[in-house]
This record gives C-alpha cells, structure tokens and sequence, in this order.
C-alpha cells in the first residue's frame, strides 16, 4: 500500500532515567542513560496534504517525555519483579538477588514487563495513541513508528498498527 509519513527525530523528545533490566535470571544494578526518542507516524494525506501537524505530534510526544523524565523507571507487569509499598513513602523493589528501596516520589510506575528501549517505544507509542484519540483522533493514520535510543546508536523500536473500527 501507498503511504505518506512524517519523521520526528530528536530534539526536544528525549528524557533522562534511570532503570534496570531483568534477564537470564538476573537483575541489573540501577543506572542511567539519556534516552532519545524517534517518532514515524505513515497514513494517508488529508486534505491538507499533510499526514498529521508536526506541532502538535511534537507536543504530545514531548509531554511523554516530561512524564518519564529524571526518575527511576519500574516495571509493573513483571512476574520477575515485585513492589512492596513501605512505611514513610518508599518502594520497596525485588527481583532475583536484588532489593533496592527507595522514595515513592523518585519512582515512575510503567505497565510494562521489563524497561528495556524496546518497551520504552512500546510504552511510549500507546501513551502516544491515547493523546492523538483525546485531542483530534487517529483519522487518517495507518501506523506509529516509535524508536528509543538508550546508548549511542542502539535504538529499540515498536511499530504499530492502527485499525479504524
């Protein structure tokens, strides 16, 4: 199929956190990175001739941005982590030989199963697609590309379709 896209790449969309991974049976230490976001948003022209208004892509995606920013990011649809609310605000967080605790506040709480890059995008592409149906609708949107870059040129990307129903 024939399509039209625009590309954001970034520039104001980007964030800074700390997180950490589970995988092969472990837990990584908390650390940080300066995540850098990409967005590819491919439909059809409107009448406008133009696929969506890279103002308002640009907002929205910045807004996420806003959201994710200087925190730590915890994954809360893990079956390897588990989160125990403590006395005086604080979180505590297991997983494997892990345990860390720390400020309520300092925590960002991701419905997610783990916080790699890739499901940064995907996390992000869904707050994505909620914003756009809140304020104008998908109309004449086919799909959204999201790219997270956690290091120098290491990107993790979901793609999404979208379905008009």
């Amino acid at each position: 199929m024939n399509h039209f896209a625009v590309r954001v790449h970034p520039g104001e969309l980007h964030f800074n956190a700390a997180h950490f991974i589970t995988f092969n049976g472990s837990c990584e230490n908390i650390h940080g990175h300066n995540f850098h976001v990409q967005l590819e948003a491919r439909g059809e022209n409107t009448a406008d001739a133009f696929v969506i208004d890279f103002v308002l892509l640009n907002k929205l995606a910045a807004q996420i941005c806003s959201e994710l920013h200087d925190g730590v990011l915890v994954p809360t649809a893990s079956d390897e982590v588990s989160l125990t609310e403590r006395e005086e605000e604080l979180l505590e967080i297991r997983s494997y030989d892990k345990r860390f605790i720390l400020s309520r506040s300092s925590c960002i709480l991701l419905p997610v199963a783990n916080t790699t890059a890739e499901m940064l995008a995907y996390h992000i592409s869904n707050r994505l697609i909620e914003s756009l149906e809140a304020c104008q609708g998908l109309g004449n949107l086919h799909s959204l590309e999201v790219a997270v870059e956690e290091a120098d040129q290491q990107w993790g990307i979901y793609h999404r379709e979208i379905s008009h129903v």
